[in-house]
């Protein structure tokens, strides 16, 4: 039988090996607790940067519904603004309406204040010329050409402004007295007196034409002018005596193929027509 083991043998080896668990057992727990450690400082880092993400977003965000409260509050204040606006525009257009319609009276008086000027200035200018205080024509229009110049006044005598026909008719026997259109002239001059009611001026007027142009190619209309001139004048048996020469030197001329019809008009005039 072996022999047993000395107890202080048996208990240094149970020291020992109790001495060496607990190193083990220390080690080990040591290496959890730095892991735990590290476990807990990683739980902590990622917590703080999804607290720094959440605490972003939630500043984001309440950005965001800040500018949206202020962008509602600026569509509040455009729409008030709006609605104050269209009443304004409202406003507007009634006194727009109004001022136009007062324009519109003032403009209608304008121009019946213009018409009436008008037709006053044209009847003054009308005096003027008669008495012969106002130009009848600007010297700057009268045409160079006394052609031109002769068209002027007959246009002017069809359109019964007889001063101006007066006027520029005289101006062409004024500046070319031995034109071969002088006599017409002279004619037109007479032809417009007459117009006028002034039939003993007209018949001065025929006297010198015939006395100056006694060849002219206006002689025989003269004559049958000067015949109606008579006649106006309740000369009638000068006017017959005239009419006879019209057909005695002139017959075959348009006044002169006219004269007999005329003169036979003129000797059936009632007496109390005639002066003599």
């Amino acid at each position: 039988m072996p022999k047993a083991p000395p107890s202080r043998f048996v208990l240094a080896l149970v020291l020992a090996a109790l001495g060496g668990g607990g190193c083990v057992t220390s080690s080990r727990f040591e290496a959890s607790r730095v892991a735990t450690e590290n476990r807990i400082r990683a739980l902590e880092t990622n917590d703080q940067q999804r607290r720094q993400q959440l605490t972003e977003a939630v500043d984001r965000a309440t950005a965001q519904v800040n500018t949206l409260n202020e962008q509602l509050e600026q569509a509040r204040t455009q729409t008030r603004n709006t609605a104050d606006l269209g009443a304004r525009m409202e406003s507007f257009e009634e006194r727009i309406r109004g001022l136009t319609g007062t324009l519109e009276e003032l403009r209608h008086s304008l121009d019946e204040g213009s018409q009436a000027r008008t037709q006053v200035a044209t009847r003054v200018e009308a005096v003027e010329r008669r008495l012969g205080i106002a130009p009848m024509v600007d010297p700057s229009q009268v045409p160079a050409e006394n052609p031109a110049l002769l068209a002027m006044a007959r246009q002017a005598f069809e359109t019964r402004d007889y001063p101006r026909a007066r006027f520029l008719a005289q101006a062409l026997v004024t500046r070319a007295a031995t034109d071969p259109l002088a006599d017409d002239a002279v004619l037109l001059v007479a032809r417009a007196q007459l117009a006028e009611n002034r039939a003993a001026t007209a018949v001065q007027e025929l006297n010198r034409l015939m006395q100056n142009y006694p060849t002219g190619d206006a002689v025989p209309e003269a004559l049958a002018t000067l015949a109606e001139a008579f006649t106006n004048l309740r000369m009638c048996t000068q006017a017959q005596r005239t009419l006879r020469l019209l057909i005695e030197r002139h017959g075959r001329s348009p006044a002169g193929t006219q004269a007999p019809a005329r003169l036979e008009a003129v000797r059936r005039l009632p007496r109390e027509a005639c002066s003599e």
